[in-house]
């Protein structure tokens, strides 16, 4: 491992000649395993969603790992921690994993800003705010899997200091796909729009 790389980083485990994560349960089939997680990380995301206050809402990279702990807490030993090598997916780079820690204050600089603001945004400066937040959040990508959950619910959170809510129910998979490979070469508008169209008043 670099030396660079952030102190509690990882390197997950697989099961040996397969892409599957060693998990608390188990389970050696890969659907099986996609199907279980996305079961017990739909029950902790309500959880966080239904009662923030679980965990300290301090908007920053400590806050996103402590979502990514609760989320994934009953499938990975790992859970809440970032990954310690670099990953790319459909052709997007994500940050180098040695470059984490250099660039965590820029990243989360975006969503602060945004939970500091002295008077609430109208729903378009909003939507333009938030998908700054999450176009770098995605960028940034510091976990092995499940960074999208995380964000969103992260989104979420930062979301409601300014009384919005945000309706992932409304985005399609392939949606959030390519309106965050849009933002990784520095074009919002989609992600604007779509963060608009999902947009509520709390």
């Amino acid at each position: 491992m670099d030396n660079s790389v952030l102190p509690d980083s990882v390197e997950p485990d697989f099961y040996p000649e397969s892409n599957i994560f060693v998990n608390k349960l188990d389970i050696r089939d890969y659907q099986q395993l996609r199907n279980k997680e996305a079961d017990m990380t739909f029950v902790r995301g309500l959880e966080l969603l239904q009662s923030p206050a679980m965990i300290e809402q301090t908007y920053d990279f400590a806050h996103l790992k402590k979502i990514h702990a609760h989320l994934f807490q009953d499938l990975y030993a790992w859970a809440g921690r970032p990954r310690s090598y670099d990953v790319s997916k459909g052709g997007d780079i994500f940050t180098p994993a040695e470059e984490l820690g250099k660039y965590e204050q820029t990243v989360f600089a975006r969503s602060q800003q945004f939970v500091g603001l002295k008077n609430r945004p109208n729903p378009q400066e909003a939507a333009v705010l938030l998908a700054k937040c999450l176009g770098i959040l995605n960028i940034y990508h510091p976990f092995p899997e499940g960074n999208g959950r995380t964000q969103r619910i992260f989104l979420t959170s930062v979301a409601s200091c300014q009384q919005y809510y945000l309706d992932w129910s409304k985005v399609f998979a392939w949606e959030m796909v390519e309106t965050s490979k849009l933002a990784h070469v520095g074009e919002y508008d989609a992600l604007t729009y779509m963060i608009e169209r999902i947009l509520k008043s709390a």
